[in-house]
């Protein structure tokens, strides 16, 4: 039996962070957020803040975190539902939204992993700033958009969850992988 990842996602300012950590709350296995976990465990990227580090590397050390996630994910042999903070797409559409090509290897890894579904958030109608998160309403739908095109391309119907409280969101997105599942 093959795990079961669903993505959620969105551009900045979407409450993914907070529909994660109320997916856990209700008992599912969760993966962070790779850029989070990556800024603030390799030495290279630790204390800086995103004007600050080598772009290029950076994507490359969150692709690869997620990459090792994912592998350790397929080799459990339980049926398990379990939601990723993010994507491979994500991390795809970063390299755009930076300006970097995408490296092909990484374009054909991401084409081969199959997530069981993706969820796209819509916008909260507030937005908190921190070291990572920086970009302006314009550059919110920018990043929202592109993640959006990236996965369609990887071949995926991304489903659009609306804004909501955090209960409702995880509500809908339960009922939504009910009906994957069916």
């Amino acid at each position: 039996m093959v795990n079961q990842i669903f993505v959620i996602t969105g551009g900045p300012g979407t409450g993914k962070t907070a529909t994660i950590a109320e997916m856990k709350k209700r008992g599912y296995k969760v993966l962070p957020e790779a850029a989070r976990k990556i800024a603030t465990t390799d030495k290279r990227f630790l204390g800086k803040s995103i004007k600050e580090i080598n772009v290029k590397q950076f994507q490359k050390a969150i692709f690869d975190f997620q990459k090792k996630k994912i592998k350790e994910i397929f080799k459990l042999k339980v049926k398990k539902t379990i939601f990723s903070d993010r994507g491979l797409g994500d991390t795809l559409a970063y390299y755009i939204i930076n300006n970097l090509r995408i490296p092909k290897n990484k374009l054909e890894y991401a084409k081969k992993i199959k997530y069981a579904g993706v969820f796209i958030l819509d916008f909260l109608d507030f937005y908190e700033t921190d070291e990572l998160r920086t970009e302006s309403k314009p550059e919110q739908e920018r990043i929202q958009k592109e993640i959006t095109r990236l996965y369609k391309t990887l071949g995926y119907s991304p489903i659009r969850v609306p804004f909501d409280s955090v209960k409702k969101r995880a509500n809908f997105i339960l009922k939504e992988v009910e009906k994957i599942y069916q």
